[in-house]
């Protein structure tokens, strides 16, 4: 019954870890393909707000919006906000592969392959799905909402194959995310 939700909720937080796999300041290397792998280590070890670090100069001030999609924008009209579901979720990746598929001066592309798991803080995520279940006019009780979190936190954390291509820019000497 709220497959749908859960299942959105998901992609969504699939799409803002994603965001994650670039390049910044810090813990850039010289190379496309190594700060994509620095950047995922240090998501890894500093949870989401280190994205803004990882992040072209024109994607910085819309991380969420860049790279939620219309799923975000829905969630935003629901009045969900992306900060508060980077408060509520840690995520961690083991087995990194990243590889330069194509690279010029200022723009490269990578291929990234990892395992990834994600972590739910339960209780702040529990207002966040309230909130969206009730914009949806969905039943909100304690018991509804308690069985939905539960499908969605299991669900999430379990391993999730990563196998993506990142789009990459050189901004002053340092690669950057820029994924359009």
């Amino acid at each position: 019954m709220h497959s749908v939700y859960l299942r959105r909720a998901a992609a969504l937080v699939l799409a803002l870890t994603l965001a994650a796999c670039g390049g910044g300041p810090g813990a850039v290397a010289n190379d496309p393909a190594g700060s994509v792998q620095a950047a995922m280590t240090a998501v890894s070890s500093g949870g989401f707000a280190k994205m803004a670090e990882f992040t072209c100069a024109a994607k910085k001030n819309d991380l969420a919006g860049a790279f939620g999609g219309g799923n975000l924008g829905a969630l935003e009209a629901a009045g969900v906000k992306a900060d508060d579901i980077f408060n509520a979720m840690s995520v961690s990746f083991s087995n990194i592969s990243a590889k330069e598929v194509s690279k010029t001066d200022t723009a490269a592309k990578v291929h990234v392959t990892a395992d990834m798991k994600m972590t739910v803080d339960q209780e702040k995520f529990k207002t966040i799905l309230k909130t969206m279940m009730a914009a949806q006019g969905q039943p909100v009780d304690d018991a509804t909402i308690n069985a939905a979190m539960s499908a969605m936190a299991t669900s999430l954390s379990q391993t999730q194959k990563v196998d993506e291509e990142i789009d990459v820019v050189n901004e002053g000497g340092k690669w950057l995310i820029c994924d359009s």
